[in-house]
């Protein structure tokens, strides 16, 4: 064997082993391994993916992406314990993009998502981030696209299109519960498929549930949960940055926190004089005819979002939709805006000495046990889901905070005026 052979595959090997002991892979991280190991095709790529990736994952039979999916022939979506990396792939070479992996990478430095593709041939090809072709969908500032939670639902809502669309569990609905059956008894001799990981003791239907609300067993509610507290982190830090929160703080925060002074009847015609400001109506159409659409329960958020992070529209929501009329996203448990929320208190508490008093940092054990008593234990915590969402950022306690909503309201008028 040549030296330069046993250097690549060395330096293939020592890939793996440093994301396997110390961190999650990277796009970087997935590009070297390819060249090292000269891979010329997705089942090459996917063979040697770390366990992590392998064996958290989720399947659309009917996908709106550029890939193409079928029952027999799914969208394998594959995001490890903290979705920071997800890798796409089909598996017919009559779809759409067969011989491409699509990427989602999530820079913790940054607070950036970026978006790659990687096309298989006679030569492999690396897109470089972010392509038009995939701004079109994930916006110019990329985002994350993942449908809301809404656990109170019964039919096949949750997440249209997916292997355990209600509730992440197959043998609920007649129709997935027959095709998945049947794709997972091909699935074991298909070239792709076959090497990610398909059992788990206890669990049948892996990497579903049969009903059972253990987070391990639901991959697409767990990826709703991280890609969320992903995306809530990139816009806290967006917002942290921009001019409303800093000529704003304390008003953001009145909003944010839901305090109940935000009812009175001065707050929405001056935030309307605001966004106006901001935003002027005959430059911005198509901004002002979503805003007269938005159901009037979430005006206040929409002005707010866009006061927060700018023209890029609905990156909050998660949604590949253009129309703000439906629901905030939801991870069945909290709003993307309390994740925000969340997320914004940690990055403004250095700077706001005050606010240190009424922010108590919550850990999954505390949010999901105030939604249920005994919940974290039974449902979140095996297989250390909990410690993985809480790896991405803690939760607040809501109520301790909005105890400065007093404090808050005291300083909204003179802030206000200070920069009319």
């Amino acid at each position: 064997m040549s030296r330069p052979l046993i250097a690549g595959l060395l330096g293939g090997l020592a890939v793996l082993l440093a994301v396997s002991a110390a961190r999650a892979m990277t796009f970087e991280d997935l590009k070297i391994l390819i060249q090292n190991h000269g891979l010329t095709s997705v089942e090459a790529v996917v063979a040697r993916l770390p366990v992590d990736l392998r064996g958290n994952f989720t399947l659309a039979y009917s996908s709106q992406s550029l890939q193409g999916a079928d029952h027999d022939n799914p969208r394998a979506i594959l995001f490890g314990s903290d979705a920071t990396l997800v890798l796409t792939f089909n598996g017919h070479p009559q779809q759409r993009r067969y011989d491409e992996l699509e990427v989602l990478q999530f820079r913790t430095a940054s607070r950036e998502f970026e978006l790659y593709s990687i096309k298989f041939g006679d030569e492999v090809t690396f897109s470089g981030p972010n392509p038009a072709i995939c701004l079109s969908c994930h916006g110019r500032s990329p985002r994350p696209i993942w449908g809301s939670y809404d656990y109170e639902q019964t039919d096949d809502n949750h997440w249209p299109g997916f292997y355990g669309s209600t509730h992440d569990a197959p043998a609920s609905n007649d129709v997935e519960r027959q095709a998945f059956v049947r794709f997972r008894e091909r699935a074991l001799l298909h070239p792709r498929y076959r090497h990610l990981q398909w059992r788990m003791d206890g669990a049948p239907w892996f990497p579903y549930g049969e009903g059972a609300y253990q987070h391990r067993l639901r991959p697409n509610n767990r990826l709703g949960n991280l890609l969320a507290r992903l995306n809530a982190l990139k816009i806290a830090h967006e917002a942290a940055l921009g001019d409303f929160l800093q000529h704003y703080p304390n008003t953001a925060l009145l909003w944010l926190l839901q305090c109940p002074q935000t009812q009175l009847d001065k707050f929405a015609p001056w935030l309307d004089t605001v966004f106006e400001m901001r935003f002027r109506r005959d430059r911005n159409h198509a901004l002002y005819r979503d805003l007269d659409a938005v159901d009037p329960a979430n005006r206040a958020l929409f002005q707010l979002e866009k006061l927060l992070s700018g023209l890029e529209v609905y990156t909050w929501n998660m949604s590949v939709s253009t129309l703000p009329r439906g629901k905030r996203f939801s991870t069945g448990i909290v709003t993307i805006d309390q994740l925000v929320t969340a997320a914004l208190l940690g990055e403004l508490r250095p700077s706001i000495t005050w606010l240190r008093q009424y922010h108590r940092p919550w850990k999954t054990r505390q949010l999901y046990d105030t939604f249920r008593e005994g919940y974290y234990d039974a449902n979140v915590a095996p297989g250390g889901v909990g410690e993985q969402y809480d790896k991405l950022g803690l939760y607040y306690d809501a109520a301790r905070a909005r105890q400065a909503c007093v404090r808050l309201a005291a300083s909204v008028v003179a802030e206000q005026d200070r920069h009319r």
